[in-house]
């Protein structure tokens, strides 16, 4: 009976995930199984994956030395199969900020499923948080309205790279900082610089800079400094002290799932209540935009702590009910 083409290519991608799965390598007849295939049929599979001049993940087994006159030796159902290292497997890619959030943006107009489009993203991402690129760092997956400056960046990471401090102008005014990073915050598709004044880290809006110049002048970069950590306990962008907030959001049509998807990313902590609803506590920094998100749940959310930012929702909500009156 023929063979299904369709088949045959989607039982070589399990094979490659079994082989990938099982670095110590996997026999013939394993595979076979694994396959749910005659050994005849994984016997022709692996002959195609071993002779394709275009397979880009290179096969090896445990007959390979010594067995140049007869090939047919390899293709023996206890014949161990092995992959390549991890190392070969995979194309590098090196992406700056900004072709990384172009690329983002381009992941939602792919014609694929979305679990491989939410893996795509996540290993774009994953990159700009590691310890010899934690300069870099992206809050969010929409791509931003304005480019940044071309030359702002390139002089803001070989500052990084050198520990030397930059002087620029933010707002008319001239200040001399250490560069710690380049933010992309999504919600409001802004870009951020991130740097020390004294003892202080602050983030400066990137369009109010002007005229970067790196000096002479050295730095120490801040020993285990993560973007990715400083921003965690921050709604937003905004500076303040960190505050402890308790929420309590009612069990109402889609509240729940949002509230979980929209601090996945946090250290939060959630507590189903007897009645359904779930009780959010954090510790944030950023008042408005916490607020504002809070506000976007309606009457399904109650802010319990602090009291001040009970009295600050009233507040907003009486504004909002002054321009029906």
């Amino acid at each position: 009976m023929e063979v299904d083409p369709l088949d045959s290519i989607e039982r070589m991608g399990k094979i490659m995930a079994l082989l990938e799965a099982h670095p110590e390598g996997l026999t013939g007849r394993t595979l076979a199984n694994g396959c749910g295939v005659p050994w005849g049929t994984m016997k022709q599979d692996l002959k195609v994956l071993a002779s394709s001049i275009e397979n880009t993940f290179p096969l090896y087994t445990d007959h390979d030395e010594g067995n140049d006159n007869d090939e047919e030796d390899l293709f023996q159902p206890e014949v161990k199969w092995f992959m390549a290292a991890a190392e070969k497997r995979y194309t590098p890619v090196y992406l700056n900020v900004r072709e990384a959030v172009g690329v983002l943006g381009m992941l939602d107009f792919l014609q694929e499923e979305n679990a491989l489009k939410e893996r795509l993203r996540q290993k774009i991402l994953s990159g700009f948080d590691v310890e010899e690129e934690n300069f870099r760092y992206i809050k969010g997956g929409l791509t931003p309205l304005e480019p940044i400056n071309g030359n702002t960046f390139p002089l803001i990471e070989s500052a990084i790279s050198k520990n030397k401090r930059v002087s620029l102008e933010f707002n008319g005014r001239g200040i001399t900082v250490d560069p710690l990073g380049i933010v992309y915050y999504s919600r409001l598709r802004c870009w951020y610089f991130v740097a020390r004044q004294g003892e202080t880290v602050k983030t400066y809006h990137l369009k109010n800079i002007r005229e970067v110049n790196v000096t002479n002048e050295s730095f120490v970069y801040p020993e285990g400094f993560s973007l990715k950590s400083w921003l965690g306990p921050r709604w937003g962008m905004e500076y303040g002290d960190l505050i402890r907030v308790k929420v309590r959001f009612s069990n109402r049509s889609q509240t729940l799932a949002k509230v979980r998807k929209d601090v996945a990313h946090r250290t939060s902590q959630l507590t189903t209540l007897e009645d359904g609803s779930i009780l959010f506590e954090d510790e944030i920094i950023g008042v408005n935009e916490f607020l504002t998100w809070v506000l976007g749940f309606g009457s399904a959310a109650e802010i319990l702590e602090p009291e001040e930012f009970r009295e600050l929702m009233l507040n907003r909500i009486c504004e909002t009910m002054g321009n029906y009156s």
